[in-house]
């Protein structure tokens, strides 16, 4: 009789970076696939990552075209710098590689996520943009609170991710001068606004279930990075919905405490508020919240000031998930969800939670942030396209970063 287990698809992991750590989480231990590659410039980085994850017959390679040439891979984890992502991208479709997932943000031009999305469909690879943070449980169960219609309909949301460091620390690596991150040129965006800023984006376009259509933000230019940040954005209409609906907002907010304690190691945290017609919900924490080791000391998961969830409506206040586990409340479970996410739909079939056009879509909000904060007036979506861009209608030219003013 012919046995009924299937074969375990096969990963292969590009770049090795602090990000891997926690993208490795959903591959470790999973019965449906397993990592059999890795690709990173310093051999010895990759033999230590293999020993770190118990993978001995995982095999390197110093660049993503020998590793593609020399084994058979179903996934592929992209997660080097910005700018190498639409080139490994192209390689991984050409290899025709099943599934391909890309660390956000997605490419540095609008051009190049176009490209990346097209080569993928003639290929038939699954193209997935990577993002964690609709899989947090918090999240997860303030989505089915507000669908199930607690607070109404949804008027606005506000995302404030409050950054500080430590007095007498050192500067946290996106903040290095000499990374890659701090110029425009290879990150495309900023690190906070534009990088970090793809997980607000997203969250505010998942609750709201729809697309920014106007964007208006002020970057303050004499901070050492990219906040304080305002950034305010008013959703789409469908046609239908037009003249019966009213509009609905979001306010991105990047605040920095220079001298706040909080681990340099990871140095922000969430919060955010959602409005509707009926009430307001509160959302204490994504980032350091439970039990992560680099939040050491960070007793604020443990206060009762701080509950997951909380919703005021109707002149009564209510709590949720005040008996969730310090490790599920934890960040890292999100990596969890998203990959096995993407692992079930290469598998079986369907769409990952992002895909290209989707991850393409938030590029384009961070896009628009940065150029309405350097233009000093409010963004239409509508301008920021491949084709306005190939026609050069907009630039970014600054991603806010004074790094010669840092301390």
């Amino acid at each position: 009789m012919a046995s009924s287990k299937r074969r375990r698809l096969r990963v292969g992991f590009v770049g090795l970076g602090h990000i891997s750590h926690e993208n490795v989480l959903g591959y470790l231990g999973h019965p449906d696939a397993e990592i059999v590659a890795v690709c990173s410039p310093t051999e010895s980085k990759a033999r230590e990552w293999l020993r770190r994850y118990e993978l001995p017959d995982g095999r390197y390679y110093p660049d993503i075209q020998s590793m593609l040439e020399r084994d058979t891979l179903d996934i592929v984890e992209i997660l080097t710098p910005h700018f190498l992502h639409h080139e490994q991208v192209l390689a991984c479709a050409e290899a025709g590689v099943k599934g391909v997932s890309v660390q956000k943000p997605m490419a540095n031009r609008l051009g190049e996520c176009q490209e990346m999305i097209d080569a993928c469909r003639r290929a038939g690879s699954m193209l997935k943009v990577y993002e964690n943070f609709v899989f947090y449980p918090v999240y997860l169960k303030a989505k089915e609170l507000t669908d199930s219609g607690v607070l109404g309909d949804l008027i606005s949301m506000r995302v404030n991710t409050m950054t500080g460091k430590r007095d007498g620390s050192p500067w946290p690596w996106p903040f290095d001068p000499r990374s890659w991150r701090s110029s425009v040129a290879t990150a495309g965006t900023s690190p906070l606004v534009g990088d970090d800023g793809f997980h607000k984006f997203s969250l505010v376009r998942w609750f709201m279930e729809r697309d920014l259509e106007t964007i208006g933000a002020w970057i303050d230019r004499d901070s050492p990075l990219d906040a304080p940040a305002l950034i305010r954005g008013r959703f789409r209409r469908s046609p239908a919905e037009a003249n019966r609906e009213a509009n609905r907002y979001a306010q991105i907010d990047f605040s920095f405490s220079p001298k706040m304690a909080t681990p340099f190691e990871f140095w922000l945290d969430e919060f955010v508020e959602v409005v509707g017609e009926r009430g307001v919900m509160w959302i204490n924490q994504c980032s350091a919240a439970g039990d992560r080791q680099m939040f050491r000391g960070n007793r604020m998961s443990e206060s009762p000031a701080f509950p997951p969830i909380v919703v005021y409506r109707d002149g009564s206040v209510e709590t949720y998930l005040e008996d969730i586990s310090p490790s599920e409340r934890n960040w890292s479970t999100s990596f969890v969800g998203s990959t096995r996410q993407f692992i079930d739909v290469v598998r079986d079939g369907g769409e990952p939670i992002y895909t290209g056009e989707d991850g393409m879509e938030i590029t384009r909000y961070a896009i628009a942030a940065l150029v309405s904060a350097e233009l000093g007036r409010d963004v239409d979506l509508d301008e920021i396209t491949a084709a306005a861009e190939a026609k050069g209608s907009f630039v970014v030219t600054t991603n806010f970063l004074n790094l010669e003013a840092a301390p």
